[in-house]
C-alpha cells in the first residue's frame, strides 16, 4: 500500500489531555505530536498501533522509493477499536472490517517538492483522478462522496471522501485529508477507512475524527 504518499503548535498538555463526558468518564483522547504540531481526537477506548511497528513493517517493502519515504517520516501512528489489527492492516489496502485511522507526517523528498499538487494529494492512496476520468477500463467502481479544499494555519490541501469496489472484494470507503506545508517541505495525511458498510455504521464517529485533524505548526 502506498502512503507517501503526508508545523503545528499544540496547546500545553494536549498530548495527555482527554475530553470528558458530563459524568466524568473519558470519551475522547488526543493523538498528538507536539514537535510537529499535529493532533486529532479518537474515542478513548481505541487501541494504538505504534509508529515504531508501522515503520518496521514499512521498511520491509521493496517498492521503489519506499525506503526513502520511510526514512523521511516525522510522525506516524494508527488507532482502531480492534485489538487484532496491527501495522500490516495499516499498510494494506484491503478493506478493514473495523475502523482504522492512520496519521502520517513526513518531509517531502527533493523530487516531490516541485510537483506536489492537489491532484497528487488526492491520489495519495489510489489514483482517484484517473479512475474518475473514465480513461482506465480496468478501474474499480468509484463514487466520490466529497472533495473540498482544506486551509489550515501553515498548510493547505484537500479532504476527499470516496468509496470504491474492486472486483471480488468488499466496497471500501476512505476519508482522507492530505495537506502540504506552505513552505512545501512537509506533507500531513490523515486516513480514516473501513468497509463501506462499516463506515456508514460508524459515520458520525469517523467524521468527527476527520474533522478534528489540525495542523498548526511549531511555535
Amino acid at each position: 500500500m502506498k502512503f507517501a504518499k503526508p508545523l503545528l503548535y499544540v496547546l500545553a498538555g494536549i498530548a495527555s489531555a482527554t475530553l470528558l463526558t458530563s459524568c466524568g468518564t473519558p470519551s475522547q483522547k488526543y493523538a498528538a505530536d507536539k514537535k510537529e504540531g499535529v493532533y486529532f481526537t479518537v474515542p478513548y477506548t481505541w487501541h494504538l498501533i505504534s509508529g515504531t511497528s508501522i515503520g518496521e513493517r514499512e521498511r520491509q517493502s521493496t517498492a521503489t522509493g519506499a525506503a526513502d519515504r520511510a526514512a523521511s517520516v516525522l510522525w506516524q501512528e494508527a488507532f482502531t477499536p480492534s485489538s487484532h489489527y496491527g501495522a500490516e492492516e495499516v499498510l494494506n489496502l484491503a478493506a478493514p472490517t473495523s475502523p482504522l485511522v492512520y496519521v502520517r507526517v513526513r518531509s517531502l523528498l527533493p523530487d516531490e517538492v516541485g510537483v506536489v499538487s492537489y491532484n497528487s494529494l488526492r491520489n495519495i492512496i489510489v489514483p482517484i483522478t484517473t479512475w474518475a476520468s473514465g480513461t482506465d477500463s480496468t478501474a474499480p467502481l468509484l463514487d466520490v462522496l466529497d472533495d473540498r479544499e482544506v486551509v489550515q494555519k501553515i498548510a493547505r490541501g484537500v479532504r476527499t471522501t470516496y468509496s470504491f469496489t474492486e472486483k471480488g472484494k468488499s466496497a471500501q470507503t476512505i476519508n482522507q485529508t492530505a495537506l502540504v506545508s506552505d513552505d512545501r517541505s512537509t506533507i500531513y495525511v490523515l486516513i480514516v477507512r473501513c468497509t463501506t458498510a462499516c463506515y456508514n455504521k460508524n459515520l458520525t464517529i469517523l467524521n468527527k475524527i476527520a474533522d478534528s485533524f489540525t495542523v498548526r505548526g511549531t511555535r
